[in-house]
């Protein structure tokens, strides 16, 4: 059972994020590095919180910490009040008419390092205090997951339980470098794509869907390189490595310049579950904060006025 003395607690908001944030990160001093202290504050703070409370939350291991049966209660405790504080702090911004607080956001490479920064930057000229945590991954949050306030992907979303909007569709092609079909020819047909090097995001490892004249078209592909990130497969394929599948958007100037070009255009490039490639934001609950939908509401104007 947890026991907290109100009179003589020690314990802080602080404390709570990071005892949150270890049993997310898995151990002290990877949650220590997320929060920008130094491991050794933070396992001395993990401590004080466990004398607070009166109970071990964490049994240690060398790799790893692992919640003891009272820390499982205690954590389910921390994160009620956190997300309260979070929840309380939103309500007074409205009343205030103001927006302020931690945007928490997810994404991968691509939208992190060539879409996203041009729109904060604005963003946060107008709502000058807002603050930012930007996480680069292309492995998709789980739905249990509350360490973030919106996740943007593009792509496929395989969590269907995960709550988002899809904000805008775009278009794939598929392309390669002029030395490259100079080298081996250029693909006329999707067959001839399993005699050519392919270049493959691991979402759509292997095989390749496509759309022609209303019917849905399979295709194995000779997949030599994979990637979890496109950005990495634009610049083999610019260096004449084979075939990839890309964002027509992320390749426009390459295009222009001449160092790619398009191959079978008269097929259309879609998810492996046959939808159409688009841009999602997913949330992971069912309250949205303040700042949170008005950052949607501008990032969704503003993705939408790109070409695509």
């Amino acid at each position: 059972m947890v026991h907290v003395t109100r009179d003589k607690s020690k314990l802080s908001f602080e404390q709570l994020e990071l005892f949150a944030a270890v049993v997310q990160c898995g151990s002290i001093s990877a949650a220590a590095r997320n929060l920008h202290m130094s491991p050794s504050l933070a396992a001395r703070k993990i401590a004080i919180l466990e004398a607070e409370l009166g109970t071990r939350v964490f049994d240690r291991t060398t790799r790893r910490v692992h919640l003891t049966e009272s820390g499982h209660r205690a954590l389910q405790w921390a994160q009620d009040v956190l997300t309260g504080y979070v929840s309380l702090t939103d309500d007074l911004n409205i009343m205030q008419q103001k927006l302020s607080g931690t945007l928490r956001i997810v994404s991968n490479e691509y939208l992190l390092t060539s879409i996203l920064p041009k729109f904060i930057a604005n963003f946060s000229r107008t709502f000058p205090d807002v603050r930012y945590t930007l996480r680069m991954t292309d492995t998709h949050v789980a739905s249990e997951q509350r360490d973030f306030d919106l996740a943007i992907y593009s792509g496929h979303i395989r969590d269907s339980s995960l709550k988002g909007i899809r904000i805008r569709d775009y278009r794939r092609v598929l392309c390669a470098s002029p030395s490259y079909m100079k080298r081996r020819g250029r693909p006329t047909t999707l067959e001839a794509l399993t005699e050519h090097d392919c270049l493959t995001h691991e979402q759509i490892e292997g095989q390749w869907t496509f759309r022609k004249n209303g019917q849905v078209l399979q295709q194995r592909v000779n997949s030599i390189a994979t990637s979890s990130s496109h950005l990495p497969l634009i610049q083999l394929a610019v260096n004449g490595m084979g075939v990839a599948q890309i964002s027509r958007e992320s390749i426009r100037q390459e295009l222009a310049d001449g160092k790619l070009e398009t191959v079978l255009d008269d097929y259309e490039c879609l998810n492996i579950d046959t939808t159409q490639p688009a841009t999602w934001v997913v949330y992971p609950g069912e309250r949205k904060l303040e700042r949170t939908r008005v950052f949607v509401s501008e990032l969704t104007r503003y993705l939408r006025s790109l070409p695509a």
